[in-house]
């Protein structure tokens, strides 16, 4: 009987050796996943075009101005950033990406479609991660 106990205890006493061995492999595996994922999010830069943050991002979901400005990272739903564009001054009315064009209907001259190229990023934030929220 105390064989079978020192027996036990040994295996107890064991296996957390074992599942504390393979944690740090899954860690950092994760741990470089998220930061290729980081280093694809800060290569877009002030100055870079509306078309080149497309190749990366793409518009966020939810309540957006005609000129979106929050972006989500096409690897990964949780990395967003928040982006400004300096708006080419030609023209009047108010700006819209000519790839949104086909969600307007009747227009009347008030909106001007601006080509992705011609958008400049003005100011863009770090990228952040917004958990989901749990309704």
């Amino acid at each position: 009987m105390t064989t079978f106990i020192s027996i036990l205890c040994c295996v107890f006493l064991t296996l957390p050796g074992f599942t504390w061995s393979q944690q740090p492999q899954i860690d950092r595996s994760h741990e470089q996943w998220l930061q290729e994922r980081y280093v694809e999010a800060t290569s877009i830069k002030e100055g870079m075009t509306r078309d080149d943050l497309l190749k990366k991002f793409r518009i966020d979901g939810g309540l957006q101005s005609l000129l979106p400005t929050r972006y989500v990272l096409k690897q990964s739903n949780l990395i967003k950033v928040d982006v400004e564009f300096e708006a080419p001054n030609e023209g009047k009315g108010r700006v819209v990406p000519e790839d949104l064009r086909f969600e307007m209907k009747d227009t009347n001259g008030e909106y001007r479609f601006v080509s992705n190229d011609k958008l400049k990023i003005k100011r863009i934030s770090k990228p952040y991660v917004e958990p989901y929220a749990l309704d």
